[in-house]
């Protein structure tokens, strides 16, 4: 079976999908699956008579250049959608309800079967979208960071949290309400607005910047912290939580979908809006160690379901189950 992954754009300063689906085609690879990996032009027009040109049994939309399946062979082509959050969280234009036409709806009318990373994304299409439920697996993201679990003493005088990302949404106001008066460091991965480094200054919060990091570093900074805040107020799913957990760090994130879900325990539940929530739980990570050490076991146990070998199968028994011997006709 050979297998086209589709992949958006090169030139794009973003990494995490392709990072996700090169190691799930480079696990089918060695599992016999033919891999072959295509990367969208920056022309729309050019990405659409290129796709055309593709051959393979199975074409896998990695994420974002959905419309293209509108021109690929509809019975073998299969999307994989992360979340709708540019729609869901937006205001509804006619430029935006558009593009949730040509990405979303339209696509996954006329496909046999789509992937999706998460329920929270599963209950988004169905209710926003009218996507066909019936349509769509469920299979997640696998922890594909090379981390591994390193006993590191916790520095519970001054501990170090670490917040990845910037956006309004990854709610790193949340973190620095919560973190006013605190004894802490703040690593901060991102460009916060000056709005934010100065009330960071005005609370006396002790913080550092960095941005553009290479993977290398990326797990340093997991493997120096004492605990990874993640209380988004929307995710697609949060692999962060995953990376914090396999380097044996505590969690900090959010009562709701999916990260509820994708912690499996090992991690503290707060509520994102309520500040004094998110400090109390930093605060009981950083007093209690009989707490925090639980957290870290439940954090390792709970990594093994998100094996990238399980994830792949997933994929693998999906694709002989919908798209082997079938036609390529639409």
């Amino acid at each position: 079976m050979k297998v086209c992954y589709i992949f958006r754009e090169k030139e794009r300063n973003a990494h995490s999908i392709e990072n996700l689906f090169d190691a799930i085609s480079t696990a089918g690879a060695k599992k016999g699956i033919q891999v072959e990996k295509w990367y969208k032009p920056l022309s729309k027009l050019k990405a659409i008579f290129s796709v055309r040109k593709l051959n393979a049994d199975v074409y896998h939309i990695t994420g974002d250049c959905y419309y293209l399946a509108l021109f690929l062979p509809w019975r073998k082509t299969i999307m994989t959608i992360h979340d709708i959050g540019m729609y869901k969280n937006h205001s509804k234009t006619p430029k935006r309800r558009l593009f949730a036409f040509l990405s979303f709806v339209l696509p996954l009318r006329v496909l046999t079967v789509s992937t999706v990373i998460s329920d929270l994304t599963k209950n988004d299409l169905v209710k926003l979208l009218n996507a066909d439920e019936r349509k769509l697996k469920v299979i997640p993201n696998p922890l594909v960071l090379p981390v591994r679990y390193r006993e590191t003493p916790f520095n519970s005088v001054k501990p170090t949290i670490l917040q990845i990302g910037t956006g309004d949404h990854k709610n790193l106001i949340g973190l620095i309400e919560a973190a006013k008066g605190l004894n802490c460091h703040l690593d901060i991965i991102g460009r916060p607005s000056e709005m934010l480094k100065e009330r960071m200054k005005s609370y006396q919060v002790d913080y550092t910047i960095s941005v553009n990091l290479t993977q290398e570093e990326m797990i340093d900074k997991y493997y120096k912290c004492d605990i990874l805040y993640f209380a988004s107020l929307s995710e697609g799913f949060g692999l962060p939580i995953l990376e914090a957990q396999a380097t044996g760090k505590p969690v900090v994130t959010s009562n709701t979908e999916p990260t509820k879900t994708v912690c499996g325990g090992g991690a503290v539940l707060v509520d994102p809006n309520d500040h004094d929530s998110i400090r109390d739980a930093l605060i009981k990570i950083q007093t209690d160690h009989k707490f925090r050490n639980k957290l870290v076991q439940n954090g390792l146990d709970n990594i093994l379901k998100y094996d990238l070998e399980n994830i792949t199968d997933q994929y693998i028994s999906l694709y002989y189950e919908y798209f082997l011997y079938k036609g390529d006709n639409k």
